[in-house]
This record gives structure tokens, sequence and C-alpha cells, in this order.
């Protein structure tokens, strides 16, 4: 099957088609999951339509890989071929980067039609991330992508938390580099922290000063919606996402990245 999906996506962004007397059923069918795929993500996720040729190529590659390996809950919400698709899709963007991209220790995502309650009667969530899976609003997931002025993308910010924990838990998929890596974060937490309470002032909106842990998801946040003002308020946090991510959003390809400490 990975060469079959290989064979097909090239063919795709070629503009090279199988003749229809040549191509088996299987074939067919997957060319036209693809094709779904591709136009789903488009219209939808605006990172996606920066990628270079090849890179589309391997985002839906691993979209395919990724949707296959869960299993999706639709709570109160109709069940609709897209949502597992761009759920999916903003796992890869978060993980494009990454050699290990599936959060292997998630098997359940849950989709809700709005903000909900979870734990205390009251609290309401737009998602969560829990040892069951992760959990998001589909309402505010199309808000997340829909503005990106505001750098809240709740999509981009439960995947991060999900990532943080898939890689902090002692199961198969962890990933030993992420967590090395991972360590260049506090050094940036602490002086931004510091930072905040002196000026009270800060790029990044305050719920990231709940802790480290929002402080990260909420900084990933900003670093795809808004990459370049993040980089220009916050140059070391910038380039420390860079390297725990493996990508930078303001680089022409995504996958060949080079980043530097910013001093």
């Amino acid at each position: 099957m990975a060469s079959l999906i290989t064979k097909i996506l090239k063919q795709l962004f070629s503009k090279k088609t199988i003749p229809a007397e040549q191509a088996t059923y299987e074939e067919e069918m997957l060319l036209h999951t693809v094709m779904e795929y591709s136009r789903i993500i488009s219209q939808f996720i605006p990172y996606f339509t920066t990628l270079s040729s090849s890179e589309k190529q391997r985002f839906i590659k691993r979209t395919w890989y990724f949707r296959n390996s869960k299993i999706f809950h639709y709570i109160g919400l109709e069940e609709k071929s897209e949502i597992p698709v761009l759920v999916s899709a903003a796992a890869v963007q978060l993980t494009f980067g990454l050699r290990r991209y599936k959060l292997g220790y998630f098997k359940h995502i849950y989709i809700m039609p709005d903000a909900y309650q979870f734990e205390k009667p009251g609290d309401l969530y737009i998602g969560h991330v829990s040892p069951k899976g992760i959990y998001l609003s589909w309402k505010h997931f199309l808000q997340g992508y829909e503005n990106a002025a505001d750098n809240v993308n709740v999509a981009i910010h439960e995947m991060a938390h999900a990532l943080e924990y898939n890689n902090f838990m002692d199961h198969a998929d962890a990933d030993p580099k992420f967590r090395a890596d991972f360590q260049l974060f506090p050094v940036v937490y602490g002086p931004a922290i510091a930072h905040m309470i002196t000026t009270r002032r800060s790029y990044l909106r305050s719920y990231a000063y709940t802790n480290i842990r929002e402080f990260w998801a909420v900084s990933v946040e900003s670093f795809f919606e808004n990459p370049a003002a993040l980089k220009s308020a916050m140059p070391k946090l910038y380039y420390v996402i860079c390297e725990i991510l493996k990508q930078d959003p303001l680089a022409a390809e995504r996958n060949t990245t080079i980043v530097e400490f910013a001093k």
C-alpha cells in the first residue's frame, strides 16, 4: 500500500493520470481518495497551500496514514467525511518536520459540535487531551482556521499538548529525540515569564502563562498562525520551536530547515 499511495500521489501532482483502461479498481479508488484529501485540505488549511509539490505529496500521505491509524467518535454530531481528514491534517501540520508523526499513544479522537462540559459542571471546554484520547469542538476547530489574526487555533493547541504527552509517556511511539529537544523549552519559558511580570506585556495571550504546558501550546498556535510576528516579538522562543518541531513556517522548504538559536 505504501508504494501504491506514493505512485498515486506522484501522478496526481505531476498531472499525469493512469489511462482508465490500465488502472486497477484499487488505484482508481485511492486516486479518488487522495484527490478528495487534497481538495478538502486546500480549502481549509492555509499551511498546506504554501507547500511545494513534493511537500504536498508527503503531507497528504501522512494525513492518510494518520487518519487510518485513529478511531473517530462523533458525540452529538453527524459524521462527515471531511472531519477526520482535517483533524488528521492539523496533526500533520504540527508534526510535519518530525519522523514520528502519528501520535501513537492516542488511538481515539472525539469530536463534539460545540463547547462541552468536562469533569466540573459549568466548566466549558473547546478541546482537551486525556489518556483516553484527543477531544475537540468542531465549531471551534473551524473557527481556528478561519481567523489567523487572533493566534487562537484549538486544533494546533490540542495537538501540541498531544505531541508532548505522546513523547513523555513510556510507550513504543515515544521519540527520545523530541524529548531531548524539548529540554530547550524551559530555557525560554523562565525569561518570558519574567519579562511579562516586569513589563506586564507579552505577544502571547495571558493563558500562556498558566503553566509551562499551556505556554508551549499557546506558543505553537502563534508559531503557525503568525510566524513572522512571533519571530519579531520573541525571537528566541521562535527559534526554539523551530528546533523542537524541525520546521520553519517562514522557510521556503519546510523539510530542509536549518535553525539557529537567536542571540
